[in-house]
């Protein structure tokens, strides 16, 4: 159970640093240059958490706790922030740009699918 609750609490950090990203952003463009250092940090934080909730959700498909796919869906969010990351360091806001509001709906969209995992139930005894 707590592999669960783990697998909870570190989809709602990583929810909560998607959202931070944008802001961060936004601060930078408003004039805070101080700020780019920070969205680049949170970046990197992000990357990481999502290796982190993909070991999880594997860890968790292992014991029947997390539907079969979401790995696939972390693995894929993962390495799309790899390429976001790159495109960032790379000053490819062509990319960046439209591929971090992609990013932000994917996470959005996996909610649900790491948010619904549950303990598989139990099997009812066969009646007499």
């Amino acid at each position: 159970m707590m592999l669960l609750l783990a697998l909870r609490v570190t989809v709602i950090v990583h929810a909560v640093s998607m959202f931070l990203q944008p802001v961060l952003a936004g601060m930078f463009l408003s004039g805070r240059d101080d700020m780019i250092d920070s969205h680049a940090t949170n970046a990197a934080i992000l990357t990481s958490i999502t290796l982190f909730l993909t070991v999880l959700a594997a860890v968790g498909r292992r014991r029947r706790l997390v539907g079969p796919r979401a790995v696939p869906i972390l693995l894929g969010l993962f390495v799309l922030e790899i390429a976001q990351l790159t495109a960032g360091t790379q000053h490819l806001l062509w990319l960046h740009i439209p591929l971090g509001v992609a990013l932000f709906g994917a996470t959005i969209a996996t909610l649900p699918v790491l948010l619904g995992s549950q303990r598989p139930a139990e099997p009812k005894e066969a009646e007499a």
